[in-house]
């Protein structure tokens, strides 16, 4: 009983358990990337490109790849061209909310690529470090502008020596604390506002939805259902197509235990059904959905048949 029980809560959940799960493989995945690929140049102008790059490029892959592996994306781009016509007004609505929540499934990983950079702080540190203010640090002041850049530049390096000033590294320490400081300041902000927004994103449609608690869960039970069984019932549907128009063009199925002849097609048959035209006749009704299935249709009966013998063959 607590099996099943358990089992049913998960399936309950299982949108929350995959956020869960993509944001912990994005946290392995950008802490692996920071510490074997990241290496901060240290140079005034190049860190901030090298830093934004880190932070930007793999958030926008995260973010294409969330909307790619989404079956509602596709969905919804088709739909928009093949889909039923409803009126403007149902249109937006509808196209407006399944963009929302394909879009906040998405934002899951490359936000929490996002957070978990600032709260580590390391490439903060790196880009920002030459806009630090030195208004505190009287040493920088007989340097000019284009030379304190250079110096704070090479803060991330703790490798690197600065000649310039000396007693740097206090100063350095400093600087860095202050970096990791605003750094871990902004990822604790922008967890919070993208809590609170999902909060906000899940209480909103429910408070206008028409429908009351246990009949939303209904139908949102109901709708898991017809998908899965639309599924199992298309594969089956497509297999039992596709057998018929195999055995048109070799004589027997795969199922068949007892085959006392086969078809030899012909020279013109294989071309036929050769080539990569998947899709040949859409605008006819019914549709043909492959080059065999245009065969089939097309074949006329005199085709070559050969008896064989009643064996059994190895599977």
């Amino acid at each position: 009983m607590a099996y099943s029980e358990l089992l049913s809560f998960f399936k309950d959940k299982q949108k929350s358990i995959l956020h869960v799960i993509i944001s912990l493989v994005t946290i392995g995945s950008q802490q692996a990337f920071s510490f074997f690929t990241f290496n901060c140049p240290c140079k005034a102008r190049m860190n901030l490109y090298y830093a934004l790059a880190f932070t930007l490029v793999p958030g926008f892959v995260l973010l294409t790849f969330g909307y790619a592996v989404n079956d509602l994306t596709w969905k919804l781009i088709m739909s928009i061209r093949n889909g039923p016509k409803l009126s403007f007004n149902n249109n937006f609505k509808l196209t407006s909310y399944v963009l929302c929540s394909i879009t906040g499934t998405a934002l899951v990983a490359p936000i929490t690529w996002t957070a978990i950079t600032l709260l580590n702080g390391l490439y903060y540190q790196c880009g920002l470090s030459e806009f630090l203010s030195v208004d505190s640090w009287k040493v920088f002041e007989n340097l000019t502008i284009h030379e304190r850049k250079d110096i704070l530049a090479r803060f991330p390096c703790l490798q690197m020596s600065i000649k310039e000033i000396a007693n740097i590294s206090e100063i350095r320490n400093e600087g860095n604390r202050i970096l990791l400081f605003e750094s871990q300041m902004a990822g604790w902000i922008l967890v919070a506002s993208v809590t609170f927004i999902g909060f906000l994103c899940v209480c909103i449609p429910r408070y206008c939805s028409p429908l009351c608690f246990l009949h939303l869960s209904y139908w949102a039970q109901y709708v898991e259902n017809e998908d899965l069984l639309f599924g199992r019932t298309l594969k089956r549907h497509s297999q039992l197509y596709a057998l018929k128009h195999i055995k048109m063009f070799f004589g027997l199925t795969p199922e068949e235990k007892e085959v006392k002849r086969i078809r030899l097609p012909a020279k013109n048959d294989w071309k036929m059904i050769s080539g990569i035209n998947m899709f040949t006749k859409l605008g006819h009704d019914p549709c043909q959905y492959s080059l065999l299935h245009s065969w089939a249709n097309d074949s006329t009966p005199d085709s070559r048949y050969i008896p064989v013998d009643d064996v059994t063959l190895a599977e």
